[in-house]
């Protein structure tokens, strides 16, 4: 069994993603969950190392982001990266906003 490395929980996102590296926009990429600490992004074809430091730009409130971070675990089709500082505003902000709750009929 694994041991949990994270700080603070994850919360299940959708939200598009552009990945800048070395001051390019790079990639475009959807982050599926977050926490104050980092997120978790579909990248489908990218491929970057764990140590890589990125930037993420990403819109909020109308407001456009850009989060400097580094890439700490990848896998085909995903990586996972830790904010070089803690958004937790960001993490507040959108953990309060979730889908709405699917109608389960009563029998």
């Amino acid at each position: 069994m694994a041991v949990e490395k994270r700080y603070s929980f994850r919360n299940p996102v959708d939200i598009p993603v552009h990945i800048r590296y070395r001051k390019r926009r790079f990639f475009c990429a959807r982050a599926t969950n977050l926490s104050a600490e980092g997120m978790y992004l579909d990248v489908q074809s990218l491929t970057l190392p764990t140590g890589t430091l990125v930037e993420l730009e990403l819109q909020h409130r109308g407001k456009d982001l850009l989060l400097p971070a580094v890439v700490v675990y990848r896998t085909d089709g995903c990586v996972g990266v830790m904010f070089r500082e803690a958004q937790v505003d960001l993490y507040r902000d959108l953990s309060r906003i979730r889908p709405p709750a699917l109608a389960v009929p009563a029998f």
